[in-house]
């Protein structure tokens, strides 16, 4: 547990009471079709996903790219109104100097490429713009969320990826937004037209509307006019994989807040990231969960509060912890694989996210042994296939250890795993079939087999077949025959039909002088005799040496089984 990590006096607190809020509505703010402004960073939008999928139960915002969330936050959910407005008035005249290394995690890598969190600063049209007042606040309070992000878990920390247009500190862009008006009031569908229609309406010279672009904005003065904390984009998707999961595919997604404040930023990014999905273990099945004093959680009034649901505290002693029990949507690190996270979007993930760093250990595991080894043959029907790791590991289970026969079914088997000696074995539920070859396949990755430190195993796999062996059931001469026919053929009978019985694999000499006998080698009929016939009479008197080569290159069954290697010997009569 890393709970510990996070006592840090940069870290804001929210108080852990039970609130209930009702359903909150807000109305979609249709916008007039306009053309994108071209952009410095700006390119085609990427096609919004299925809605109905992904914006479940949520509330869809019409836009050039239509997004949806849960609705406001409100100020009840970061511990009310009167404590955010002191936070953030605190904020604007104190700061604190700020360290190199914060900077430097800040602006990861060069600051712009990839996946980027664009700050905003945003004031309606009709407000006094307080930009040079609020540009250090506000990028301290970012430091904040960063810090507050790391102090997660120090072994696997990550940093968020803000924009850092100047390479040295956060970039937050002065942004004029519609105004409040007559109608006295602001919502998340104004500041996302706001963004999205700069140019259209005469607010600014750009649109804010990038692919691969999470803009988070501070609204100055609308407190009055937005009667909550804030609201962030969020998308149903609880898929494990980051290639194709929503919440990290390259369109713009969009959150603010109305308070300089730490725990309301941090929260509206985590809905951009994907927190929580509804199949969470402490979902509300709103957008949030019900495991209190964490970043993301509160009473929302959703489907788990409205069946009588209530909060926990099982975290109560730090607040704004981010997944206080790693196991609702981040998990800083390679979950387990009983984790909800190993098979379910972990936002830690997110290319919004810097990749985690694992300590000092880099070496991936390796398998140092394996059984039956690579290529066997002959192999027990009934026996177990086992892999040693080159050190401990975890995610070993029957979806990571699998067996498979040629056609490509996996074989029911349980597999298990000793920590002491890091042997994998998986016994196959029943007896293997004879003569078949099987397949054995070890999966690695960050939700697969992977060593303590989350370094992943490269995947790999090797194949056995089964036997049994086949043997000789009959040979003519007999071993140690005296008087054998000079022109008779020496023969093989195998207990099943045989491969690669050829010349140079049964062959007749000379004992005493190792000299081949010439002959022709061919099967009786359908049989599983194999006839060897001189080319000439054989001399009398004569001792002879039969050989028949057994290998996976020479005498086999039909299924690669060598027969072993035989030798015998016969005499001739006169």
């Amino acid at each position: 547990m890393r709970i510990a990590q996070l006592v840090s006096a940069r870290l804001l607190r929210r108080t852990a009471a039970a609130l209930v809020v009702g359903a909150i509505a807000t109305s979609s703010f249709t916008l007039l079709p306009t053309a994108v402004a071209a952009t410095p960073t700006s390119r085609v939008v990427q096609t919004t996903p299925n809605l109905a999928t992904v914006c479940a139960r949520l509330k869809i915002t019409v836009a050039k790219t239509s997004l949806c969330s849960h609705g406001p936050d409100p100020v009840g959910a970061f511990g009310g109104a009167a404590k955010l407005k002191q936070t953030s008035a605190a904020m604007e005249t104190t700061l604190a100097v700020a360290p190199a290394s914060e900077l430097t995690a800040l602006c990861s890598t060069d600051g712009v490429s990839g996946k980027r969190i664009e700050v905003i600063y945003g004031v309606p049209q009709d407000r006094p713009n307080r930009y040079s007042t609020i540009l250090a606040p506000l990028r301290d309070v970012m430091r904040q969320v960063n810090n507050n992000l790391e102090a997660a878990d120090a072994a696997s920390s990550q940093n968020y990826r803000f924009l850092c247009a100047n390479g040295a500190d956060v970039t937050v862009r002065n942004v004029t937004l519609l105004p409040v008006g007559a109608d006295a009031s602001f919502t998340f569908d104004n500041y996302v037209a706001s963004l999205q229609n700069q140019v259209a309406y005469g607010l600014g010279p750009v649109d804010y509307i990038a692919n691969n672009r999470l803009y988070i904005a501070f609204i100055d003065q609308v407190q009055g006019a937005y009667p909550f904390g804030g609201q962030g984009e969020l998308s149903i998707d609880d898929r494990p994989n980051p290639a194709v999961n929503v919440n990290n595919d390259a369109r713009p997604r969009y959150s603010m807040s109305v308070f300089l404040d730490m725990p309301v930023i941090a929260h509206e990014i985590g809905h951009n990231l994907g927190a929580v999905q509804y199949s969470a273990p402490h979902s509300s099945e709103a957008g949030h969960c019900f495991d209190e004093s964490d970043l993301m959680c509160y009473n929302d009034g959703g489907p788990y509060f409205a069946r009588g649901g209530v909060l926990t505290f099982s975290c109560a002693s730090v607040a704004s912890a981010i997944d206080c029990r790693d196991e609702d949507y981040y998990f800083p690190g390679t979950p387990p694989a009983s984790n909800y996270l190993a098979t379910h979007w972990n936002t830690a993930n997110s290319g919004f996210l810097t990749p985690i760093v694992f300590g000092t250990d880099r070496t991936a595991p390796t398998v140092a042994a394996k059984s039956p080894t690579s290529l066997a043959t002959r192999v027990a029907q009934t026996a177990n296939a086992t892999a040693t790791f080159s050190e401990s590991v975890q995610g070993v289970g029957a979806t990571t250890m699998r067996l498979k026969n040629p056609v490509g079914t996996v074989i029911s088997a349980a597999v298990s795993y000793d920590a002491t000696s890091r042997v994998a074995t998986l016994n196959p539920s029943a007896s293997l079939v004879a003569d078949t070859k099987y397949s054995v396949s070890l999966t690695g990755g960050a939700a697969a087999i992977r060593d303590t430190a989350g370094n992943p195993l490269v995947s790999t796999g090797w194949s056995f077949t089964t036997g049994p062996a086949p043997t000789i059931t009959t040979r003519t001469p007999a071993s140690g025959a005296a008087g054998a026919s000079r022109t008779a053929s020496v023969s093989a009978t195998f207990s099943e039909g045989m491969a690669g019985v050829a010349a140079s694999t049964f062959t007749l000499k000379r004992t005493a002088t190792g000299g081949a006998i010439a002959g022709v080698v061919s099967r009786n009929g359908t049989t599983n005799q194999w006839i060897l016939n001189p080319s000439s009479t054989l001399a009398a008197g004569t001792n002879f040496t039969v050989t028949i080569t057994g290998g996976t290159a020479a005498v086999r069954d039909l299924a690669g089984n060598p027969v072993s290697t035989t030798i015998w010997k016969f005499t001739t009569g006169s």
